[in-house]
Protein backbone atom coordinates (compact mmCIF):
# COMPACT_ATOMS: atom_id res chain seq x y z
CA UNK A 1 0.00 0.00 0.00
CA UNK A 2 2.99 2.65 0.79
CA UNK A 3 1.77 3.60 3.81
CA UNK A 4 4.04 3.65 6.70
CA UNK A 5 2.52 2.20 9.84
CA UNK A 6 3.56 3.64 13.93
CA UNK A 7 2.41 1.58 17.20
CA UNK A 8 3.22 2.29 20.20
CA UNK A 9 4.32 -0.27 23.06
CA UNK A 10 2.89 -0.31 26.67
CA UNK A 11 2.79 -2.61 29.52
CA UNK A 12 -0.58 -1.30 30.93
CA UNK A 13 0.69 -2.85 34.48
CA UNK A 14 3.16 -0.33 34.38
CA UNK A 15 1.97 3.19 36.05
CA UNK A 16 5.07 5.18 35.48
CA UNK A 17 4.79 3.44 31.87
CA UNK A 18 1.74 4.72 30.72
CA UNK A 19 2.62 8.14 31.78
CA UNK A 20 5.78 7.67 29.76
CA UNK A 21 3.71 6.83 26.79
CA UNK A 22 0.97 9.22 27.18
CA UNK A 23 3.38 12.34 27.19
CA UNK A 24 5.44 10.15 23.57
CA UNK A 25 2.17 10.16 21.77
CA UNK A 26 1.22 13.98 23.25
CA UNK A 27 4.42 14.99 21.52
CA UNK A 28 4.81 12.55 18.26
CA UNK A 29 1.15 13.03 17.20
CA UNK A 30 1.34 17.09 17.64
CA UNK A 31 4.98 16.48 15.75
CA UNK A 32 3.12 14.85 13.23
CA UNK A 33 0.08 16.76 12.81
CA UNK A 34 1.06 20.83 13.04
CA UNK A 35 3.16 20.61 10.13
CA UNK A 36 0.42 20.35 7.72
CA UNK A 37 -1.91 22.35 9.87
CA UNK A 38 0.53 24.91 9.47
CA UNK A 39 0.72 24.61 6.11
CA UNK A 40 -3.02 24.42 5.77
CA UNK A 41 -3.53 27.05 8.12
CA UNK A 42 -6.70 25.33 9.46
CA UNK A 43 -6.27 23.50 12.36
CA UNK A 44 -7.05 22.80 16.25
CA UNK A 45 -5.04 20.71 19.11
CA UNK A 46 -7.39 20.07 22.28
CA UNK A 47 -5.85 18.35 25.50
CA UNK A 48 -7.92 16.55 27.99
CA UNK A 49 -6.09 17.28 31.07
CA UNK A 50 -6.97 17.70 34.50
CA UNK A 51 -7.03 20.74 36.84
CA UNK A 52 -4.39 18.70 38.89
CA UNK A 53 -1.99 19.60 36.39
CA UNK A 54 -2.04 23.23 38.38
CA UNK A 55 -2.94 22.03 41.95
CA UNK A 56 -1.42 18.56 43.16
CA UNK A 57 -2.81 16.32 46.11
CA UNK A 58 -1.31 13.80 47.87
CA UNK A 59 -2.21 9.96 46.88
CA UNK A 60 -1.55 10.98 43.19
CA UNK A 61 1.89 11.87 42.76
CA UNK A 62 2.64 10.48 39.46
CA UNK A 63 -1.19 11.48 37.88
CA UNK A 64 -0.72 15.09 38.89
CA UNK A 65 3.09 15.15 37.41
CA UNK A 66 1.97 13.96 34.14
CA UNK A 67 -0.81 16.22 33.92
CA UNK A 68 1.43 19.34 34.95
CA UNK A 69 3.91 18.09 32.09
CA UNK A 70 0.98 18.05 29.76
CA UNK A 71 -0.49 21.20 30.70
CA UNK A 72 3.13 22.90 30.32
CA UNK A 73 3.68 21.10 26.89
CA UNK A 74 -0.29 23.05 26.04
CA UNK A 75 0.73 26.29 27.35
CA UNK A 76 4.15 26.58 25.09
CA UNK A 77 2.46 25.17 22.19
CA UNK A 78 -0.28 27.97 22.57
CA UNK A 79 2.01 30.49 22.71
CA UNK A 80 4.34 29.33 19.65
CA UNK A 81 1.14 29.35 17.74
CA UNK A 82 -0.19 33.21 18.75
CA UNK A 83 1.27 34.40 15.24
CA UNK A 84 -0.08 31.04 13.35
CA UNK A 85 -3.50 32.33 11.35
CA UNK A 86 -6.22 29.36 11.41
CA UNK A 87 -4.35 26.83 13.59
CA UNK A 88 -5.16 27.01 18.08
CA UNK A 89 -4.91 24.93 20.48
CA UNK A 90 -7.37 24.53 23.95
CA UNK A 91 -6.39 23.16 27.19
CA UNK A 92 -9.66 21.94 29.38
CA UNK A 93 -8.77 21.03 33.25
CA UNK A 94 -12.10 19.56 34.69
CA UNK A 95 -11.91 19.05 38.14
CA UNK A 96 -13.23 15.02 39.35
CA UNK A 97 -15.30 13.66 36.91
CA UNK A 98 -17.76 11.01 37.78
CA UNK A 99 -16.08 8.14 36.26
CA UNK A 100 -14.48 4.93 37.37
CA UNK A 101 -11.28 6.14 37.10
CA UNK A 102 -11.33 8.61 40.48
CA UNK A 103 -13.94 6.39 42.17
CA UNK A 104 -13.97 7.10 45.86
CA UNK A 105 -12.54 10.34 45.59
CA UNK A 106 -14.32 12.54 48.39
CA UNK A 107 -14.15 16.05 48.46
CA UNK A 108 -15.38 18.31 51.59
CA UNK A 109 -17.41 20.23 49.67
CA UNK A 110 -19.20 18.44 47.10
CA UNK A 111 -22.43 21.62 46.86
CA UNK A 112 -19.36 23.78 45.62
CA UNK A 113 -17.31 21.32 43.88
CA UNK A 114 -19.60 18.39 42.41
CA UNK A 115 -18.31 15.64 39.86
CA UNK A 116 -18.80 16.90 36.46
CA UNK A 117 -20.63 15.00 34.06
CA UNK A 118 -18.73 13.48 31.06
CA UNK A 119 -21.06 14.63 28.43
CA UNK A 120 -20.63 17.75 30.04
CA UNK A 121 -16.94 18.12 30.26
CA UNK A 122 -17.32 16.96 26.35
CA UNK A 123 -20.23 19.75 25.45
CA UNK A 124 -17.83 22.33 27.15
CA UNK A 125 -14.43 20.95 25.23
CA UNK A 126 -16.90 21.54 21.87
CA UNK A 127 -17.65 25.23 23.49
CA UNK A 128 -13.87 26.03 23.82
CA UNK A 129 -12.61 24.53 21.03
CA UNK A 130 -15.62 26.56 18.90
CA UNK A 131 -15.04 29.99 20.61
CA UNK A 132 -11.00 29.46 20.41
CA UNK A 133 -10.78 29.70 23.67
CA UNK A 134 -7.36 28.68 25.35
CA UNK A 135 -7.98 27.29 28.96
CA UNK A 136 -11.10 26.19 30.16
CA UNK A 137 -11.14 25.01 33.91
CA UNK A 138 -14.13 23.41 34.71
CA UNK A 139 -16.10 24.15 36.94
CA UNK A 140 -16.21 27.55 36.53
CA UNK A 141 -14.72 28.18 40.35
CA UNK A 142 -11.96 26.38 39.85
CA UNK A 143 -10.76 29.60 37.81
CA UNK A 144 -10.21 30.96 41.59
CA UNK A 145 -7.22 28.81 41.79
CA UNK A 146 -4.96 30.34 39.43
CA UNK A 147 -5.63 33.63 41.27
CA UNK A 148 -5.24 32.27 44.72
CA UNK A 149 -1.81 30.21 43.55
CA UNK A 150 -0.64 33.61 42.19
CA UNK A 151 -1.22 36.08 45.06
CA UNK A 152 -1.28 33.90 48.13
CA UNK A 153 2.39 32.56 49.67
CA UNK A 154 2.28 28.55 49.75
CA UNK A 155 1.82 28.43 53.80
CA UNK A 156 -2.00 30.47 52.66
CA UNK A 157 -2.98 27.79 50.33
CA UNK A 158 -1.93 24.56 52.44
CA UNK A 159 -4.23 26.10 54.77
CA UNK A 160 -7.14 26.31 52.42
CA UNK A 161 -6.01 22.69 51.24
CA UNK A 162 -6.40 21.41 54.92
CA UNK A 163 -9.87 23.29 55.15
CA UNK A 164 -11.11 22.22 51.93
CA UNK A 165 -10.34 18.75 52.60
CA UNK A 166 -8.13 18.11 49.41
CA UNK A 167 -5.21 17.21 51.33
CA UNK A 168 -7.64 13.76 52.48
CA UNK A 169 -10.08 13.82 49.65
CA UNK A 170 -8.41 10.35 48.42
CA UNK A 171 -8.12 8.86 51.61
CA UNK A 172 -11.70 7.10 50.04
CA UNK A 173 -10.22 6.19 46.64
CA UNK A 174 -11.22 3.32 45.24
CA UNK A 175 -10.55 4.14 41.55
CA UNK A 176 -7.02 4.03 39.48
CA UNK A 177 -4.97 7.13 38.57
Amino acid sequence: MGTECHYFICDVGNREEVYQMAKAVREKTTKAFLPRMLELQNGHIVCLNSVLALSAIPGAIDYCTSKASAFAFMESLTLGLLDCPGVSATTVLPFHTSTEMFQGMRVRFPNLFPPLKPETVARRTVEAVQQNQALLLLPWTMNILIILKSILPQAALEEIHRFSGTYTCMNTFKGRT
